[in-house]
């Protein structure tokens, strides 16, 4: 009897451990993040990027900047969050619906707390400098899981 008790405690135990890994819980923390901060670690990695991937890239003869390379661009980085995101209100948000160009999620990698299950989408305005010197930005959509702590993949 005692036996089972030990069994059936150890399995209650991992099953909880386990169903809060794979419901986003962050152990860290001991909490759930917000979505606002789900989107700011996605901001925060894009933005710290040096070179950004684009979906609809301009003309390059129109860049200023040499190190484009026809798909990644040296962009001008934002100073913060709140700085992109009081230009465009707009631009971010968290399992919004739709098909994603990412890889669907594997089961192991949510029950060990890799994969949150969120999706955020952000559309980045990726800022460069033309030939003139003037500032300019050109769209980019960025779509990104999260670990359940908040460390994008």
């Amino acid at each position: 009897m005692k036996n089972f008790l030990f069994i059936g405690s150890v399995l209650l135990i991992l099953f909880g451990y386990f169903g809060l890994n794979y419901s986003g819980f962050c152990f860290a923390e001991m909490r759930y993040l917000s979505n606002e901060e789900k989107i700011r670690a996605v901001f925060d990695y894009q933005n710290s990027r040096d070179t950004l991937p684009l979906d609809n890239p301009p003309d390059s003869k129109h860049i200023k900047d040499k190190s484009f390379d026809g798909y990644n661009l040296a962009h001008i980085k934002y100073k913060s969050f709140d700085e992109h995101i009081a230009s465009y209100p707009e631009c971010c948000s968290v399992n919004p619906g739709g098909p994603y160009e990412v890889p669907p999620t594997n089961f192991l990698d949510r029950i060990f707390g890799y994969d949150s299950g969120d999706v955020v989408v952000i559309n980045f305005q990726v800022r460069y400098l033309d030939e003139n010197a003037s500032l300019k930005t050109v769209s980019n959509h960025f779509d990104n899981y999260l670990q359940n702590c908040g460390k994008p993949q």
